[in-house]
């Protein structure tokens, strides 16, 4: 066994020499996001971003909320996958980019980013578009975010795509493991910021071979210029994290790991506002990853005092691959269907 470790261990290091002379100097040439786009608004690290359309193209106005955990780019990460240039081609599209959070809004509930941040935004494409709501798709904890927000303004919200965003937590998989044995408390004393490079080395966790499998992979198939593209637009994504808010992340963890107050219809803004799911009238597409250890499928699941009307497609990948892996066209075209019909 111990022979067997070595050999596995050899064969990662000569796997990783040979990645970093391939890709040296590379990604800090690849751009944040693919799709051109300005910025229409900021208050803060916060800034409204509309991605450029071709002339003449309307309809109602797509708002995308990407996960307070990664940078947003992962969904134009390059043009092949590009579910943002999809979207932008059929209607005025526009995304929340939350930027870098420094220790300066430490203090803001998570409350402050799915209801004062996510309303602020819709305004703005509203009275831009000349229209009262809009649509929306949210990614990972942004689709809680998206979620939460419908529940809270049901009127601005027609269609929503939650994609892998967890709602239920009651069985969260191994990150419910991780949200019970996590100093929250102590954290929250002592820290008003969960380091972007730490939240990145506890997805590791959740699948221990990723790592190896991925550098294998990257010796198989060094050769393809298609392949290094993706690889290396990934790899500059991946090199680019966030910190997450000290408050935001505290009632991440206790409010929604924990406690499920969202699933339980229990859940309050720090205003008291309830975040009530039976209020929801949104339209809504549950488009999860069949192989996802992040936001497995159980937890994609609505509460049952939820009476939106809600349909369902499954794509059989992971949490990041239903983005930019070998079905991620499939996924964007199930989006892109259900908010046009």
């Amino acid at each position: 066994m111990i022979g067997n470790m070595d050999t596995l261990v050899q064969h990662l290091d000569a796997i990783t020499e040979h990645a970093m002379r391939k890709t040296a100097g590379t990604l800090d040439t690849y751009p944040r996001g693919v799709t051109p786009r300005e910025e229409v608004y900021n208050a803060g690290n916060v800034s409204l971003l509309r991605f450029i359309s071709p002339e003449g193209v309307e309809g109602t106005p797509l708002l995308i909320i990407p996960s307070l955990i990664n940078r947003w780019y992962i969904l134009d990460v390059t043009e092949e996958t590009s579910f943002i240039k999809q979207f932008a081609q059929q209607r005025p599209t526009y995304l929340i980019d939350w930027g870098y959070p420094g220790e300066e809004v430490g203090h803001l509930p998570l409350s402050h980013y799915y209801h004062r941040s996510i309303k602020r935004a819709v305004r703005q494409i509203c009275r831009q578009n000349d229209v009262e709501k809009v649509d929306m798709l949210g990614y990972c904890i942004g689709g809680t975010m998206a979620y939460a927000f419908s529940c809270l303004e049901p009127k601005l919200v027609d269609h929503l795509v939650l994609l892998t965003a967890p709602i239920d937590f009651s069985d969260a998989g191994v990150f419910a493991k991780y949200a019970e044995y996590f100093p929250i408390e102590e954290f929250s004393v002592s820290m008003n910021k969960m380091p972007g490079w730490l939240l990145a080395a506890s997805f590791q966790f959740v699948q221990p071979m990723g790592l190896y499998q991925k550098t294998k992979m990257f010796n198989d198939k060094f050769e393809s210029e298609s392949f290094m593209k993706l690889y290396n637009a990934m790899e500059r994504w991946i090199a680019d994290p966030v910190d997450f808010p000290g408050k935001a992340y505290y009632e991440l963890i206790t409010d929604l790991y924990k406690k499920n107050l969202l699933a339980k219809g229990t859940l309050m803004t720090a205003d008291g506002q309830a975040v009530d799911p039976s209020a929801r009238r949104a339209k809504t597409l549950v488009l999860n990853a069949g192989k996802d250890h992040i936001a497995p499928l159980m937890t994609t699941e609505l509460p049952a005092s939820d009476q939106a009307p809600v349909s369902k497609v499954t794509i059989p990948s992971g949490h990041i691959g239903i983005t930019t892996g070998r079905n991620a066209k499939e996924a964007c075209q199930s989006a892109i269907d259900f908010l046009t019909n």
